[in-house]
């Protein structure tokens, strides 16, 4: 894992989830709404509206979006990309093992 940043671990639901890897990267999602859940910070997402305003701070503030399978976070802001409803580049994490990740611009 990275020693400090916020990953972005769960988006497409009705909740996003994120790991703040510092008190201050902590401090950064609580002033998104992002509440203590289950050892790591969740918030509500009620509308498709909502998550695309969210990605877009999350992007500003370089949050890393997790690949993986199935709607994985940065797939979904890709998604959003592709139609039109995202500008920026964002920050995409990966992992090879437990140990080993790679961080790469979309």
């Amino acid at each position: 894992m990275p020693d400090e940043g916020i990953i972005v671990t769960e988006l497409a639901g009705r909740r996003a989830v994120a790991r703040a890897m510092t008190p201050t990267d902590e401090v950064d999602l609580a002033r998104l709404g992002f509440l203590p859940q289950d050892g790591r910070l969740a918030r509500a997402v009620p509308t498709e509206e909502d998550r695309i305003a969210l990605i877009r701070v999350l992007i500003d503030i370089g949050a890393l979006f997790a690949d993986g399978r199935d709607w994985c976070p940065a797939e979904l802001v890709a998604h959003y990309r592709e139609a039109g409803h995202i500008r920026q580049r964002f920050r995409v994490i990966s992992w090879n093992s437990p140990s080993n990740f790679r961080i790469r611009e979309a």
